[in-house]
């Protein structure tokens, strides 16, 4: 299959219809790989948030071309992070995901401890955040992941901001 090199919308755009194919990958210059995909939740997803494939799709493709927000039964398929905000199901719900790559700015809750670099970190049961995974190192690995790349003070109840490697291909 051809790699498609030409694409109608922006990183950032949302769009009502499928214009470049769900499910489809486009590359930047810096090595960064972005999906097509539609929010099939009933809310929009927010920019910046970590986002699931949709579990109860399993077994077809459909499930690698649709997302939500990450929800328990879907939290061991990460997806990415949405670039800008997706609308929801019926409104703008097309648009880009970064599923492998560096992300700047992306929301982390702290977890009373400090966050040190190279952390493996999980989306939150039905939140737009992304959070420390508990046992690190300790617990089995997962198939999707999210990195720490920068140290962060862990003030107990402060929402911090960190970059973050996504490695979701």
């Amino acid at each position: 299959m051809a790699e498609k090199v030409l694409f109608e919308t922006k990183l950032t755009d949302t769009v009502a219809t499928d214009v470049e194919g769900v499910g489809v990958l486009r590359k930047d210059e810096f090595g960064n790989i972005y999906r097509w995909v539609k929010n099939t939740a009933t809310t929009a997803l927010t920019a910046r948030q970590p986002t699931c494939y949709e579990v109860a799709l399993a077994g077809s493709i459909a499930m690698f071309q649709s997302v939500l927000t990450p929800a328990t039964a879907d939290l061991m398929m990460a997806a990415g992070i949405a670039v800008t905000a997706i609308g929801a199901s019926g409104a703008l719900m097309y648009g880009w995901i970064l599923a492998q790559g560096r992300i700047t700015g992306s929301i982390l809750i702290a977890s009373g401890t400090a966050l040190a670099v190279g952390e493996e970190l999980i989306g939150v049961n039905g939140t737009t955040t992304l959070i420390r995974h508990t046992a690190a190192g300790t617990a089995p690995k997962m198939q999707f992941t999210y990195k720490s790349l920068v140290v962060n003070d862990g003030t107990t109840g402060i929402t911090l901001t960190s970059d973050v490697y996504v490695n979701c291909l």
